[in-house]
């Protein structure tokens, strides 16, 4: 059995594939399993377990437009799927199925031969889990993902000399309403840094700026990694004894890594993620709580009350209890 899972969605999606993606492999040993993701996915998509091949759909460069989602759609054929599980809910993923040449294709996205009504109260981990299910292969909804091995001396280098526990620090987000201020992560490192941990920054090139102020802010007491490649990230997220931030998918990335995590809810819902005892979901409870699955790119109210009450200390004390520092 070919199996092709297409999610073209963000880095956390693509992370969140994992159970569905364990559950196809276990039920179809002998068969093969690709995933259709992001370039900012693919990464995240090699590195889960029973994942056989990854191809990338550029949705937003290479493979854009009509012309695009045709020679997207060529490629995928190539794959010769039996069966495509469709996670996303875009028209574009269900035409890209249909693309594909699978003959069965089973998911919330137009075209699907089997088309399932969504469940958005669920945790979003399900989303593709409920389809693997109906495929005929069930699986249990734990988070997993494989440490890069070749980027093992990268992170070895980056954390030479660091003293225990390092805890990672993710200050960006896709959306900004899911970003906690600047001036709060650096007084929250500063916090860490005189309760003798090492906190270090992650995040893409995009976050270069952003982690420069919060270096400035914090006195140069982080170690800084931004802009490097997201499989060097999870080589660094894999050797810290906890990661914070807000509910992004350098996070997630941790959380399937099993390293202890400290999400900071904003516009989201914690409901919306299964999470474990090493995990631990941070959120003030305003009445407009919350607004949005993904984060809005402005407060609807204009006062982002969701993030700016989150006080440092309330963080800081959650992250000791984690570490189970004093």
């Amino acid at each position: 059995m070919r199996v092709l899972v297409l999610q073209p969605g963000y880095l956390g999606d693509t992370v969140f594939l994992g159970p569905a993606v364990r559950a196809l492999k276990a039920r179809w040993p002998e068969g093969r399993v690709g995933l259709c993701v992001t370039p900012r996915g693919a990464p995240a998509a090699r590195l889960l377990p029973g994942c056989d091949e990854v191809l990338v759909f550029d949705k937003r460069g290479a493979d854009r437009g009509p012309a695009g989602l045709w020679r997207a759609g060529r490629r995928l054929r190539a794959f010769g799927a039996e069966l495509a599980l469709v996670p996303h809910v875009s028209a574009r993923t269900g035409l890209l199925a249909w693309l594909s040449g699978a003959p069965r294709r089973i998911g919330y996205a137009p075209l699907c031969t089997e088309r399932v009504r969504l469940d958005r109260g669920r945790p979003f981990v399900d989303r593709a889990l409920v389809l693997a299910e109906r495929a005929g292969a069930p699986g249990e909804p734990a988070l997993a993902l494989d440490a890069p091995a070749a980027h093992a001396a990268y992170a070895e280098g980056v954390l030479a000399g660091a003293r225990r526990p390092v805890v990672g620090l993710v200050p960006g987000a896709e959306w900004a309403t899911k970003r906690w201020a600047a001036e709060r992560f650096a007084a929250l490192a500063a916090e860490l840094v005189r309760d003798g941990a090492t906190p270090v920054l992650l995040g893409g090139p995009s976050e270069r700026a952003l982690a420069s102020r919060i270096q400035a802010l914090s006195g140069g007491a982080l170690r800084d990694t931004t802009g490097n490649a997201i499989d060097e990230a999870v080589a660094v997220l894999a050797r810290c004894d906890l990661v914070v931030g807000g509910d992004t998918g350098l996070v997630h990335c941790a959380r399937a890594l099993q390293r202890p995590a400290l999400v900071l809810f904003g516009p989201t819902a914690p409901e919306r993620h299964r999470f474990t005892h090493r995990e631990r979901a941070l959120t003030v409870g305003i009445a407009c709580q919350p607004c949005h699955d993904h984060g809005p790119p402005t407060c609807p109210l204009g006062h982002h009350g969701c993030l700016a009450q989150l006080e440092v200390a309330q963080v800081a004390g959650a992250a000791r209890a984690l570490l189970q520092l004093p």
